[in-house]
């Protein structure tokens, strides 16, 4: 209804859209390969986000 109490950054709304990605990802590869590269591939750009904000929730390497 209302998101008073949601007060996530975006820094840790996109890491939980990378993890939710990644996890449907995985799961769909032993069914859909294309489908599951569509989903990495959306992933992938979200962590190049991630890292251009320098955000510390994810590992730089």
């Amino acid at each position: 209804m209302f998101r008073i109490f949601d007060n996530k950054t975006r820094e840790e709304r996109l890491c939980a859209k990378y993890s939710m990605l990644m996890e449907r990802a995985y799961k769909l590869a032993l069914i859909d390969k294309e489908q599951s590269d569509k989903l990495n591939s959306r992933a992938k750009k979200i962590l190049a986000e991630l890292r251009r904000m320098d955000c510390q929730l994810v590992d730089s390497k």
